[in-house]
C-alpha cells in the first residue's frame, strides 16, 4: 500500500556560472517528467550573458505529490533542468543545449530536515555537458503529511 503525500516546492534558480561564452542570452526550461500538467513546466527568462554569467533569479512554485511506499520511504520524483544559449546570427536565432541537471525531489525532504533549515541552496555541475558550468538552485520544501 503507497501513501500520497503533498505538498508546494518552491525552487529558485539563482544563476549559471563558468559559462564560456560572451554573448549571447541563456534560459532554462523545467519541468517534472511524470506530469503533463501545465503547472510542472516552465522556463525562465532569455537573461544575457555577462563575464561568462547568468543571473536568472528566478522563482517557481510548483504543487508536487510525493508517494510513501509500505517501508515508509519517500519514492523518487525527480525535476529536470535544461539550460539552453541562444545566439542571434542574422535573422534567426540559434540555440545549444548547454547541459540538464536532473534532482530528486525526494532528498531535498531529506536534506531540509536533516540540516534544520526549510531552504537548501546547492550548486550543480551539468550533466550531458561539455562545459563545467553549475547552476545554483535552492529549493525550500513545505509538505502536508
Amino acid at each position: 500500500m503507497s501513501v500520497l503525500t503533498q505538498g508546494n516546492l518552491q525552487s529558485k534558480i539563482l544563476d549559471l556560472n563558468n559559462v564560456p561564452y560572451i554573448t549571447g542570452r541563456s534560459f532554462i526550461k523545467w519541468n517534472l517528467p511524470h506530469s503533463t500538467a501545465a503547472e510542472h513546466q516552465g522556463r525562465t527568462e532569455k537573461c544575457s550573458i555577462k563575464e561568462h554569467k547568468v543571473q536568472y533569479n528566478y522563482d517557481a512554485y510548483i504543487p508536487v505529490r510525493l508517494t510513501i511506499d509500505k517501508t515508509g520511504m519517500l519514492q523518487e520524483t525527480f525535476i529536470h533542468f535544461e539550460v539552453l544559449h541562444e545566439v542571434t546570427s542574422g535573422e534567426k536565432d540559434e540555440r545549444i543545449a548547454l547541459g540538464n541537471i536532473k534532482l530528486n525531489l525526494a532528498e531535498y525532504v531529506w536534506a531540509s530536515e536533516q540540516e534544520g533549515e526549510d531552504v537548501v541552496c546547492r550548486r550543480y555541475l551539468m550533466q550531458d555537458s561539455k562545459i563545467n558550468s553549475t547552476l545554483k538552485v535552492s529549493t525550500h520544501p513545505a509538505w502536508i503529511y
